[in-house]
């Protein structure tokens, strides 16, 4: 299952969804002052991995759509 992840800004975050989540599904546009949507990742694996060398304070994944998911 692919994945993506999102990095916000201002709440030093960036989170781990899947690429079928509604919250990506939905959103209008890739990036925001707030801060952008990285796709494509094959694996869970490679989305923390990524998520990690954003070097945010908190690296979380979407309750909703990556539940069972969260090999961290």
């Amino acid at each position: 299952m692919p994945y993506v992840v999102y990095v916000n800004h201002p709440n030093n975050k960036a989170i781990i969804h899947n690429d079928s989540c509604h919250k990506y599904k939905n959103r209008r546009r890739n990036e925001t002052h707030n801060g952008y949507w990285r796709r494509s990742f094959n694996n869970f694996r490679e989305a923390t991995e990524f998520a990690q060398s954003t070097q945010k304070g908190t690296i979380d994944y979407c309750a909703f759509c990556c539940r069972g998911d969260n090999e961290f």
